[in-house]
């Protein structure tokens, strides 16, 4: 792929939670482009998954490495 460009950017959910916005324009090879949008929380520190909720959260077909 080509080039890659960022945008990030703060949203506030209806809950008050602050999100990030990041949206990546990417140029393909075929130089038409893509606008891929993923949203992140970057509150510092470490969040506690059980193993419950990994397994609920993982795909079946798969083995749970960590």
């Amino acid at each position: 792929m080509g080039k890659a460009e960022r945008k990030i950017t703060k949203v506030v959910t209806d809950e008050g939670i602050l999100l990030y916005r990041r949206v990546t324009e990417v140029v393909m090879p075929n130089g038409k482009k893509r606008y891929p949008v993923d949203y992140f929380d970057a509150t510092p520190g470490v969040v506690k998954v059980s193993k419950a909720e990994r397994h609920k959260l993982s795909i079946p077909v798969y083995d749970i490495i960590i």
